[in-house]
């Protein structure tokens, strides 16, 4: 018995010291490894081209054949779309309108998740199918209704009780959050994620006289970093990337966004595309930042809360 069971012993430290990847062939995994390697390339390959020619001058720009790699690195590119007369004004913009969606989707839609999965009331199924019924709607459908409805806002820009006479929360940074302030995939994301947090946490806090909002604050919360930073991050990269609602909701340059600076500034016959590149390429850095960051916020809040994300 004693040699069964030190065979058995060796053939699982075997198993454990030399894994199947080991045993595939060295054709399939080179194979393998090229098609990650050309799907990784085809990925970055935009982003790349976009970075090389904003560091380009304007006559290595429309060259034949095209280089990929500049001749030379033209930071005068980057500093004609910081002194750009209203690039300051648009960044301040885009800035409130990503943080402030991004924060107030972290907190409606936390709020939601958390009564949907944990609290009991009347129509708690309903309201659940009419939020995951709203993830088919196609946001170009809503553009009108919600533009109506934040034009008609009563006691908002000059208007009466009625939503009459004024011109509500349009031309205004209310305006720009409010529509996106709480999103029906939000407040999916929460509510699956903490439906997945076992049951004993919320019990033991009863016991102790904890209430609702306590435990969703105290206990829940924290165990839901990983789902708040993807949340945070989807949230920030749509306000941030939004082209559409800016455009229809404002009608000065005051309150023109980033994504509205760049499609003026490739506008007309005169457009200078290395330019136009270096503003794309500033653009894309914050995306990058936030997503980094988060990165880190979705490993450590795996690791403390010792649930998975």
């Amino acid at each position: 018995m004693s040699v069964v069971a030190t065979q058995s012993n060796l053939t699982r430290t075997d198993e454990r010291s030399f894994p199947l990847s080991r045993f595939i062939p060295w054709g399939e995994r080179i194979v393998g490894y090229g098609l990650l390697l050309f799907a990784a390339f085809a990925t970055m390959a935009p982003f790349l081209w976009m970075v090389s020619t904003s560091f380009k001058a304007d006559a290595e720009v429309f060259q034949f054949p095209p280089s990929f790699i500049p001749q030379g690195l033209e930071w005068q590119n980057y500093l004609d779309v910081i002194y750009l007369p209203d690039s300051g004004r648009q960044l301040v913009n885009s800035l409130v309108f990503a943080l402030g969606s991004t924060i107030s989707n972290l907190i409606f839609c936390s709020l939601a998740g958390y009564a949907l999965a944990r609290m009991q009331f009347r129509g708690k199924t309903i309201v659940f199918a009419l939020v995951v019924g709203l993830l088919m709607v196609p946001a170009q459908s809503q553009i009108v209704p919600v533009f109506l409805i934040v034009q008609k806002i009563p006691f908002a820009g000059g208007n009466d009780w009625l939503g009459n006479g004024g011109t509500g929360l349009l031309n205004t940074y209310w305006g720009m959050i409010l529509p996106t302030a709480a999103t029906p995939f939000g407040i999916f994301l929460m509510r699956q994620f903490f439906t997945r947090i076992p049951s004993e946490y919320e019990e033991s806090a009863r016991l102790d006289g904890a209430k609702s909002f306590t435990i969703f604050w105290r206990i829940l919360l924290p165990l839901a970093r990983p789902a708040m930073a993807v949340l945070g991050v989807l949230s920030f990269q749509s306000a941030w990337n939004e082209f559409i609602w800016p455009l229809i909701l404002t009608n000065s340059r005051d309150m023109a966004t980033l994504q509205i600076g760049l499609q003026l500034l490739q506008s007309g016959p005169d457009a200078r595309w290395n330019v136009v590149m270096a503003m794309a390429t500033l653009i894309t850095v914050p995306i990058i930042i936030v997503f980094l960051f988060a990165q880190r916020l979705v490993i450590d809040g795996a690791v403390t809360s010792g649930v998975k994300g």
